[in-house]
């Protein structure tokens, strides 16, 4: 049974959801190209066949995209982690490439990333 609240309640969460993918998109769009930037956030979510990973901002959300040799790696990485990424901004739009990342908080063999490869500390 659908009640008001309930209905609400989704509508909510939809205008939620709605205005992190918006304010993550013009976090990309605010800086300039070349423009190198650390974050420190959780992993909120992991595509390995697209290289993408999703971490939040002071701003909102951001996608930041892996290189195909970095999407191997991806695996040993769990939603939940604490990590900070270093990233470098692309003209036209396109989403931020990592160039680093330091886990915390992990359980993972790959602590330390330096762009190539994989160290534990």
């Amino acid at each position: 049974m659908v009640t008001p609240f309930r209905t609400w309640c989704i509508r909510i969460m939809f205008l939620v959801i709605c205005v992190s993918l918006l304010s993550g998109t013009m976090v990309s769009a605010s800086q300039n190209p070349g423009e190198t930037k650390s974050y420190y956030s959780p992993i909120v979510r992991i595509e390995m066949e697209k290289g993408f990973i999703l971490i939040t901002t002071d701003s909102g959300i951001l996608w930041v995209q892996v290189e195909d040799h970095v999407k191997p790696h991806l695996q040993q990485l769990s939603l939940g982690d604490m990590i900070d990424v270093k990233v470098e901004f692309r003209p036209d739009n396109l989403p931020p490439l990592l160039k680093t990342w330091k886990l915390a908080r992990s359980q993972s063999p790959c602590k330390l990333f330096d762009g190539k490869t994989c160290q534990t500390q």
